[in-house]
């Protein structure tokens, strides 16, 4: 994996190096309000993340996270990941925000930044993102960047514990390569 340098963001690739950076970040507790996070140890998150794939490429298979650091920051501002199916050339996105950094186009930078290299480098055809409906921020990030909302799928998601129905979100390869130009982030984003 590399690091994605954006305009305002650097994406660096999570490994057992930073595991520790990432497992602080997700014990915010309104990290969890959307989505269902690991109850790990910072330890079991490390061993977790050191079974992982280290390239992403075409044909890779796992799960790729990147933290997002504003440039010239050390805290991270939040991050992002891809999970590549074996059965088929699709993935899943994921991401979050902290809240002191939201509002402000970095999840939408982060994961135009994301679907790119989804696209681009790992040769997906398609590229899915799953959306608990009440996270209207959530869903205005997607729609900004191309995503058609489909179906509900309910009881798709733990969050918390508890099943809860989320929307299935689905970018096509070709519709990006049609989008990804004509794509402008707001500065309130």
């Amino acid at each position: 994996m590399r690091v994605i340098r954006t305009q305002r963001l650097r994406l660096t690739p999570v490994t057992t190096q930073n595991a520790a950076v990432l497992w602080r970040l997700l014990q915010a507790p309104d990290l969890r309000m959307f989505q269902d996070l690991p109850n790990l140890s910072a330890g079991a998150f490390s061993g977790m993340v050191s079974g992982r794939p280290k390239r992403l490429r075409p044909g890779a298979v796992g799960r790729f996270e990147w933290l997002v650091y504003l440039h010239r920051m050390r805290r991270p501002a939040g991050w992002v990941s891809l999970r590549i199916s074996d059965r088929d050339d699709a993935g899943e996105i994921g991401y979050t925000i902290a809240r002191e950094f939201r509002s402000r186009g970095f999840a939408t930078e982060s994961v135009r930044a994301l679907l790119d290299e989804a696209f681009t480098h790992a040769k997906l055809a398609r590229v899915s993102a799953y959306c608990v409906p009440e996270n209207h921020a959530s869903r205005r990030v997607l729609a900004r960047l191309g995503f058609r909302e489909g179906a509900l799928v309910h009881n798709g998601a733990s969050v918390a514990g508890r099943a809860v129905d989320v929307l299935h979100c689905i970018m096509a390869r070709r519709d990006w390569a049609q989008s990804a130009k004509t794509i402008e982030i707001p500065a309130s984003a």
